[in-house]
């Protein structure tokens, strides 16, 4: 049986390794690399099968954009009608979607679009491809998520780790927040941690959205993950717009200098929830280690996972 992944995002970064290890780690996997550049999508898929002939037949591109509707539902019936012929043995046509495009840069509207709507508008449009029964979906969250709910009101606090949390409240917040007539300035005098700004904003409403998406499609093994502190050029994008330093060098000093890890070295945590035999978690958020960890602090990779039952009833509301 061939499981078919989809990974947003896929032609460079964290995105592109993750398509790497799928390959290279399963021998029954074929990826298809949804790329909002059919051009660089099909760039990246070039340089992978120039290292691996042998992955010719097991990897394709798909054009989309995942900050629209049309682009997403567009990408979603040709993906059906390409594949029609070829189905799983379960009689679908994805094993595991990999939300894995987002931005860090742009105005609040854009960065939640892309990353809290998208990963929703894709869920949508390719879940009734899924398969239900072993379907897997991984969103890629963020460390600053838990650093903007640790930041926030006892309030906001409460509805980041409200594991009953409907699609209309987050709605909701989005709406407020963009209204802000400062933009990410804003956030902290109403209650919002700004760790990384609208960006760990936005990755701690993908988690809300997890625990909701899980909620609803209780079948699925629908979970979110951290890849750690990556050297890729997201990095670039939290710099001051006075430190006009090339992508390449920040890489290097993110890497070397901080610590950062390869894009590579970024996959565990996404390998772990697509392809670990027996997994159990859903609607849970797990660390750059495979580890679960708490939607509200850090938890440092290696040391114990999070369990909420040590933290006593008072935790019965957070993943």
């Amino acid at each position: 049986m061939v499981r078919r992944v989809l990974v947003t995002g896929a032609n460079r970064g964290i995105g592109k390794a993750i398509v790497n290890r799928c390959l290279q780690d399963h021998n029954d996997t074929a990826v298809t690399m949804a790329c909002r550049s059919a051009a660089s999508g099909e760039a990246a898929r070039a340089e992978l099968v120039a290292d691996h002939p042998e992955w010719t037949e097991r990897l394709m591109v798909l054009e989309m954009d995942t900050s629209s509707d049309a682009s997403v539902q567009a990408a979603a019936a040709k993906l059906a009608a390409d594949h029609a012929v070829a189905p799983l043995s379960s009689g679908c046509l994805l094993y595991g979607i990999v939300n894995n495009a987002g931005i860090a840069s742009g105005t609040v509207a854009e960065i939640l679009n892309v990353n809290v709507r998208g990963p929703k508008r894709v869920d949508d449009a390719f879940m009734p491809l899924l398969d239900q029964q072993e379907g897997r979906i991984v969103q890629m969250s963020s460390g600053a998520a838990s650093g903007c709910v640790e930041r926030c009101s006892v309030e906001r606090q409460a509805f980041l780790t409200n594991a009953n949390v409907e699609w209309a409240a987050i709605e909701q917040v989005m709406e407020e927040v963009e209204s802000y007539p400062n933009g990410a300035s804003d956030l902290k005098s109403n209650g919002i941690g700004t760790s990384m700004g609208a960006y760990g904003l936005s990755k701690a409403l993908l988690n809300s959205y997890t625990m909701l998406a899980a909620r609803q499609h209780p079948m699925l093994k629908i979970n979110a993950c951290s890849p750690g502190m990556i050297a890729t050029d997201i990095m670039g994008n939290f710099l001051p717009w006075w430190v006009p330093l090339p992508n390449a060098v920040v890489r290097t000093v993110a890497q070397y200098v901080m610590g950062a890890k390869t894009p590579d070295e970024g996959t565990t945590s996404t390998m772990h929830l697509l392809f670990s035999d027996g997994l159990q978690a859903s609607g849970q958020y797990f660390g750059s280690d495979a580890r679960r960890s708490p939607l509200d602090k850090y938890r440092a990779p290696g040391s114990a996972a999070y369990d909420p039952r040590e933290e006593g009833a008072s935790q019965v509301s957070r993943l």
